[in-house]
């Protein structure tokens, strides 16, 4: 009976009109198109009136807006008479992906995790042929089967916060490259599993060979280090002004691999012994 009676006393409560909302504050890095494509998905659980002390029915808000990609977790708060307040944990895309031809595909989290596509500032990877398949499939909301995406947004999240905090000025994180992820295309030094490119002060793009991807089993250079081989390039390099490669993992010899090298610096890469030299050959 008291069951009864408190679930009419529920109906009978004051109506949330759950469609008449607005945004009481948003993450500093939720911008307009963000906004937009989370208020696009979201929308749809927004669209109804619940009585406020309805359960049923204010579980059913919560269920449902964890579906939405962009939601991790859901917290409701009744704010009497007839209003919900929602607290939404949202998932923070890192990284673009586009198809091998430029196609937008998807955004995703540090984890990999798949969100719906908005055009937002963000790093992006590419899935060029030569690491594989030129596109993948997207399921919004599951992790991505495309190992190099994975791979590449553990390094977008590696560089927004163990690097690009440690340097005054930082350039923009423009592209992840993993398309030699596992040495599938080239082995060697000069071409290493994972490559990013910075934008340079006048807007064009400049590589900088990076490392091997978060997690691997081999040694692997730590974020401090190559924050201070960004550094010091910048201050030869203000804005990376002139250059169009560079390597971010040798903290002692990071100027010999700056391109194009300055007069009078030789290749790093050779010749690398006597046999190889000019001079070989004539007995001296």
């Amino acid at each position: 009976m008291l069951a009864a009676r408190f679930e009419q006393a529920a109906r009978q409560s004051p109506i949330v009109s759950l469609d008449r909302v607005g945004f009481a504050s948003r993450p500093a890095w939720v911008d307009p198109p963000l906004l937009l494509a989370m208020a696009r998905d979201i929308g749809p659980w927004l669209s109804d009136d619940v009585p406020i002390l309805d359960e049923v029915a204010t579980c059913r808000l919560r269920d449902g807006l964890l579906t939405v990609p962009w939601v991790h977790g859901v917290e409701i708060e009744r704010v009497f008479p007839d209003r919900f307040r929602l607290r939404l944990q949202l998932r923070r895309p890192v990284l673009a992906v586009r198809a091998g031809d430029g196609t937008p595909l998807c955004l995703v989290d540090q984890d990999g995790r798949a969100l719906p596509w908005a055009d937002t500032v963000l790093p992006a990877t590419l899935l060029h042929r030569e690491g594989g398949a030129v596109t993948m499939a997207v399921q919004a909301g599951e992790i991505v089967g495309e190992v190099r995406v994975r791979a590449a947004a553990a390094i977008a999240r590696e560089w927004r916060d163990e690097v690009a905090p440690l340097v005054p000025g930082c350039p923009e994180l423009l592209e992840v490259d993993a398309t030699n992820l596992g040495e599938r295309w080239l082995r060697g030094r000069s071409y290493p599993e994972i490559r990013v490119t910075l934008r340079r002060g006048d807007g064009a793009g400049v590589v900088f060979a990076y490392d091997r991807p978060v997690g691997s089993v081999l040694q692997r250079v730590p974020g401090p280090t190559k924050a201070r081989v960004l550094g010091l390039i910048l201050q030869r390099h203000p804005g990376l002004r002139g250059l169009v490669a560079g390597d971010l993992r040798l903290q002692n010899r990071w100027a010999d691999y700056l391109q194009p090298r300055e007069p009078g610096v030789a290749d790093p890469d050779g010749p690398w012994s006597a046999l190889d030299s000019p001079r070989a050959g004539t007995g001296r």
